[in-house]
């Protein structure tokens, strides 16, 4: 077999949308194919997939882009939402409930009791006095330790108290918990592997990402059955085959499975210590690979594993991460404040300014820096002069302005590079990247290729079957184009203008706060 017929399945399962695509060798998508997901809300709070609605949009997809080509391909990679999950019987594959996103706000009244109780706090003091005396990373990590609706565990607690087959299931040793990556494999390969990556098990909450095994801590802690969680295994591991019940003319070996932040990382070639990565997607995350060493830090930035091959070291990253990015974007259309998200830039650079119009985006609570789950997204100055480009405008400001808090919270910790790399959908608006710069003052370096998580997992896959041998092989067949924006000799009068807008707008997502803490009660 070529070069040239040496063609990876790579599938990405994102929050609002899922993609597959066949890309070759030297990093060209041959083929890809997007299909949108739709975000279930039966109670305010609540957002789930319905898992047989997502098996038949990845079928469809992976028929779709592989059709024509099934005899050249090598590998699947896979790439996933982080922390979404779903239960079902080992016996039968049935499922207890909906999958349960990243997004889900259920157990918010869990996560303030834990956070809250004087016991947990002792522990946290403790944790730090003894941390700071011995020099133990793994203490000071966990004296900054608070429970996030984002993360498994109270969710997780919310299935095993709420759903009594789930209980029922787990005693009998018949339930499987899976987020999103392992109950694709289980699928894709006709229930005969059951089992996660590294990078998508420290997302959790509940591994222990320096003895690189579930934590039995963690799970007892939080009430989370060690017997229903999956074996986990290196990201370019063998996870199976595609089952031949799949009809798909063609069985291949699954051999890349990543997280999407991960992914998209890897998929950037970011793999030096120091590179720095801000993913403007459904959410704004920035991402520091920080090699073989964690680095404790604050409450909001988290060590997590980046990923692990097979017969070498484990590399970690930094991560701080905002709920809500793309989703405003998105909102502008939905909304029906504009008709296609291609005119937002356009209609934002229309008018000189938002016409003191702060928009704050909080649909599921606000993160960085105020951790609250009960802000409310609110629109502040609106005047009877305010026109739609002004809260447009506004929109793609917020955008930036959350970024800058990401930013500033991580150059804090790991110093300013001299530039950074920027992906996700958001990032193709120029307004939002040169407006970053300005307010930054750091170079971006904006890639060509906007489907980062793809490459990655399909450079993954193809590690895992060999057909690359390295980092530095993925570099000289992938060379990466990259559209370059650099920091700018703006006036005065224009950085103190951005600057004023932005502390404005930090007035204003303050008042945001607890918008929908009495109602919760």
């Amino acid at each position: 077999m070529g070069v040239a017929d040496e063609l990876i399945l790579s599938i990405d399962v994102g929050t609002t949308n899922c993609r597959a695509a066949v890309i070759s060798k030297t990093g060209v998508i041959v083929k890809i194919a997007y299909r949108p997901i739709e975000l279930l809300s039966p109670i305010q709070g609540w957002f789930e997939i319905c898992p047989k609605v997502l098996w038949g949009i990845i079928l469809d997809l992976i028929k779709t882009v592989t059709a024509g080509y099934e005899s050249s391909l090598r590998a699947c990679g896979i790439s996933v939402q982080r922390n979404t999950f779903i239960t079902w019987k080992k016996d039968t594959g049935e499922y207890l409930h909906n999958f349960i996103t990243w997004l889900d706000m259920r157990s918010t009244s869990l996560c303030e009791s834990w956070n809250n109780n004087c016991f947990i706090s002792l522990g946290r003091w403790a944790a730090w006095a003894i941390g700071s005396i011995v020099r133990s990373r793994h203490m000071i990590c966990a004296a900054s330790f608070n429970v996030k609706e984002k993360a498994i565990p109270m969710r997780l607690k919310w299935v095993m108290d709420n759903i009594p087959e789930a209980k029922k299931c787990q005693k009998d040793d018949n339930l499987c918990f899976g987020t999103i990556e392992t109950w694709l494999v289980w699928k894709l390969t006709g229930g005969k592997v059951w089992a996660t990556d590294f990078s998508c098990a420290s997302s959790t909450g509940i591994f222990d990402i320096w003895k690189l095994t579930w934590c039995p801590v963690m799970t007892t802690l939080f009430g989370n059955p060690m017997n229903i969680l999956p074996e986990v295994r290196c990201s370019n591991s063998f996870f199976g085959l595609l089952d031949e019940s799949l009809n798909l003319g063609f069985s291949i070996p699954i051999t890349g499975v990543i997280g999407d932040q991960q992914a998209s990382i890897f998929g950037s070639q970011l793999f030096d210590v120091g590179d720095v990565k801000l993913t403007l997607g459904t959410g704004i995350a920035c991402n520091v690979n920080t090699g073989s060493k964690t680095h404790p830090t604050s409450h909001d930035i988290y060590p997590l594993i980046g990923w692990k091959l097979e017969n070498e070291g484990v590399f970690y990253v930094a991560e701080v991460i905002a709920a809500n990015g793309g989703r405003a974007v998105e909102w502008t259309v939905s909304s029906g404040l504009i008709n296609n998200i291609k005119e937002i830039d356009d209609i934002a650079r229309s008018v000189p300014d938002s016409g003191g119009v702060s928009f704050i985006p909080a649909f599921n609570g606000m993160e960085v820096p105020y951790r609250d789950p009960f802000a409310g997204t609110s629109l502040f100055g609106i005047s009877l002069a305010t026109k739609t480009k002004s809260i447009v405008r506004a929109v793609l400001e917020s955008q930036i302005f959350i970024s800058k808090h990401v930013l500033d919270l991580m150059f804090r910790f790991y110093g300013k590079p001299q530039s950074m790399r920027v992906d996700g959908g958001a990032s193709r608006s120029g307004f939002i990247v040169e407006h970053l710069v300005q307010l930054s003052r750091t170079n971006v370096e904006r890639s060509e290729c906007v489907e980062g998580s793809l490459m990655g997992a399909a450079f993954l896959a193809g590690l895992g079957v060999g057909v690359y041998g390295s980092f530095a092989d993925i570099k000289q067949h992938v060379p990466l184009q990259h559209t370059l924006f650099q920091t700018q000799n703006t006036s005065l009068e224009e950085d103190e203008n951005l600057f004023r807008l932005y502390n404005i707008w930090r007035e204003s997502a303050h008042r945001c706060t607890q918008w929908h803490a009495a109602a919760s009660r």
